[in-house]
């Protein structure tokens, strides 16, 4: 894909066109992390950067854990997307740039088994289907896509190349307006991210019982 026909998909006016171009850039690096991290790296050689540590115990209380999940993902995942996507450098919204990383993170996390609480051996073979339907990651990552892509024209300082230091005023905060699909998606992304938190609870009370 070339650079113009990226920086094109990643700012269209269809919040859904910018959605899935994220999506499927992502997906590229993603789909190698996991590969190399399953073929080279051993089992567990991440674990110190990846992976939640419940501080609550799911099986007794499920719903704490997942609203303490969906807390802590809303205020960081969240958080950073939005102050980055203050920031473009050229026309690309740097708010893509926290989910293409998280993306690659998670790949290596899962060819190398590498999460706090596991089942010493599973090791997922690269892109099984069986992960990609029913790990809570999956649905987290889509979330963060999605606030991303909503807000990649909504950019408020432009560095216009990588090499220039200046940074331009390209709107004010006051000046921002979302269309009605944008805010649906918006809605959606908070509600998938709640969809994640819940389903990664039940994980770790099933992992908790073992």
């Amino acid at each position: 894909m070339g650079w113009s026909v990226m920086a094109r998909a990643l700012t269209h006016r269809s919040p859904f066109i910018r959605v899935l171009s994220a999506i499927a850039i992502g997906s590229v690096f993603f789909a190698g992390a996991w590969t190399v991290a399953y073929a080279v790296l051993p089992e567990g050689a991440t674990r110190f950067s990846l992976g939640f540590a419940p501080t609550l115990d799911a099986r007794a209380n499920a719903g704490a854990v997942a609203a303490t999940v969906f807390l802590w993902n809303s205020l960081l995942g969240f958080g950073v997307i939005i102050i980055a996507s203050a920031y473009s450098v050229g026309p690309i919204s740097l708010g893509y740039f926290a989910p293409w990383t998280w993306l690659v993170r998670f790949g290596l996390a899962l060819g190398t088994n590498s999460f706090v609480l596991v089942i010493p051996g599973a090791r997922a073979m690269p892109l099984d289907p069986a992960v990609l339907l029913t790990h809570a990651g999956v649905r987290e990552m889509l979330a963060y896509f999605i606030v991303a892509a909503v807000l990649a024209n909504a950019t408020l300082w432009r560095q216009r190349r990588l090499t220039d230091r200046r940074l331009v005023r390209v709107r004010h905060l006051r000046d921002l307006r979302f269309t009605l699909p944008e805010v649906a998606l918006l809605a959606s992304g908070f509600v998938i991210l709640a969809w994640s938190a819940a389903l990664e609870a039940g994980q770790i009370a099933r992992l908790q019982s073992l």
